[in-house]
């Protein structure tokens, strides 16, 4: 098979995964197609060199990189706004849920990138540690450890 067919087949197989990824962090669905397409198109930039036994792990970390990239460009903005928000609930139940929101956002994002990711991946995407682990690159044993110290870390900045 060429790498042109077998890179098809691996955008087919990854890209809502990638996408998925990317939504979590970014909360808009547009940046989030762009920076899959980004994603994907460094990929095929670097298909040459690429060893298709392994792709999950090459593909998130070009995503990884990709989404560092954009924030260094623009600063995070949450986009939540009052004028978003079902019109059912009261002013103060959704100022209380964006509260919360933004806090969770913050200390998330105030974690160490791996951290981070280990943390979107099980908790956001739903991912088991073994395909947390395969995305990642690392041992399945090195995802529980990184998601517990998240976790604690987390815990203490939210109470």
């Amino acid at each position: 098979m060429t790498n042109e067919r077998k890179f098809a087949k691996m955008y087919d197989t990854y890209a809502d995964d990638i996408f998925r990824y990317l939504l979590v962090h970014v909360h808009d669905t547009h940046t989030a197609e762009d920076l899959t397409a980004d994603t994907f198109m460094k990929g095929w930039k670097a298909i040459d060199t690429f060893d298709f036994a392994q792709p999950r792990p090459w593909l998130y970390t070009i995503a990884r990189n990709v989404l560092n990239d954009h924030w260094r460009k623009k600063q995070p903005v949450l986009e939540d706004t009052l004028e978003e928000q079902e019109s059912d609930e009261n002013i103060e139940e959704v100022v209380e849920k964006t509260l919360v929101r933004e806090r969770v956002v913050k200390a998330v994002s105030s974690l160490p990138e791996m951290m981070r990711s280990v943390v979107t991946l099980r908790f956001l995407l739903q991912y088991s540690a073994r395909k947390t682990a395969n995305s990642l690159g690392m041992t399945e044993v090195n995802v529980r450890v990184l998601q517990h110290r998240a976790l604690k870390k987390l815990k203490g900045e939210l109470e």
